[in-house]
């Protein structure tokens, strides 16, 4: 059985006119590195389907160390009080190689 090691997974549903905002909040917080998807689907906000430039969605992926979660929701909330609307999701994972996301 291998090693593994607890991290937290930050997944962040948005409008893509955020990606570069949410780039910058990640790395500013010291996040190694992130993984960003388009996604469609429905929910409280409606529809996206994807297929305008204003409704396009992206789905953010971050893994951090536990210590590194609080500042990167603060940031998240900063924005959502701003107006912007995200689905913020928090989940505990673990990894192989934990130097990855330090």
């Amino acid at each position: 059985m291998h090693r593994l090691y607890p991290e937290k997974l930050i997944t962040v549903i948005t409008s893509d006119v955020l990606e570069g905002r949410l780039v910058q909040v990640v790395k500013q917080r010291g996040a190694s590195g992130y993984t960003i998807f388009r996604a469609q689907g429905a929910g409280s906000s409606g529809e996206q389907s994807g297929m305008l430039d204003i409704d396009t969605n992206i789905v953010f992926h971050v893994v951090v160390p536990l210590a590194k979660v609080s500042a990167m929701l603060d940031a998240l909330e900063d924005l959502a009080r701003k107006g912007h609307h995200l689905r913020v999701l928090v989940s505990d994972v673990n990894v192989l190689w934990p130097e990855k996301f330090e």
